[in-house]
């Protein structure tokens, strides 16, 4: 039997912003901090670099939208950014090639997720080790032609309420207790991506960044 977490913060309807990122965006993207400086050096080419540097420049000037309070971040048990100043901002942020999502709620904690479909033949031996198992069970009733999209499908569905929790991976094969709402989020045919929160109804908002962006919803993929 699988294990089963507690959520808490069950709430009814909540509301929630998706900002749907492009990386490549030739835009004044904000100045590293020296933290995130620090870690980009870690990787192991620029292109990786970059990525990181962007969708956390993009997460700052986002998240400045919504508060006042310093940026200043703290982790939780698990990981889980928040900001020290305000910590009812609640925000995640998930990245997949030269695409970003930032989800942004003050009613519900959040997680969101984003994969870019690619080949996994391993798929289902992925699923079974950190699906719950109800979900590898279905996964596993899908015609083997079309298995690795639904897994990335269902994996982002999974991840989003892990991350909501605030556990990540650490909850994979559990079963979440409580109310929950997951929204898939259209970010193109290239990409899976979803959104969830501890609560009843979800209420979301896609938003392109930068501002002027409008062409998310078909991303091209280079």
């Amino acid at each position: 039997m699988a294990a089963s977490l507690i959520a808490d913060n069950d709430v009814g309807m909540a509301n929630a912003d998706v900002w749907v990122v492009d990386l490549r965006a030739e835009v004044d993207w904000l100045p590293p901090t020296p933290a995130e400086a620090e870690r980009a050096a870690r990787f192991v080419n620029d292109t990786l670099r970059r990525r990181y540097l962007r969708s956390h420049a993009a997460l700052r000037a986002i998240l400045g939208t919504y508060t006042a309070a310093p940026l200043e971040f703290a982790e939780g048990e698990h990981g889980k950014p928040y900001l020290a100043a305000d910590r009812d901002l609640r925000f995640n942020l998930s990245h997949s090639e030269e695409l970003a999502l930032m989800a942004v709620s003050r009613e519900a904690e959040i997680g969101v997720d984003v994969e870019r479909f690619r080949p996994l033949p391993e798929c289902m031996a992925i699923a079974e080790r950190f699906f719950p198992p109800g979900e590898a069970a279905a996964l596993a009733d899908v015609p083997a032609a079309g298995r690795e999209v639904e897994f990335f499908r269902r994996w982002t569905r999974i991840e989003a309420k892990l991350k909501a929790r605030g556990i990540g991976l650490y909850g994979a094969g559990a079963e979440l207790d409580g109310d929950w709402s997951v929204v898939t989020v259209d970010v193109g045919v290239d990409y899976a991506a979803s959104v969830a929160a501890n609560c009843q109804e979800l209420l979301v908002s896609r938003k392109p960044f930068p501002p002027w962006q409008t062409s998310v919803s078909r991303f091209p993929v280079p």
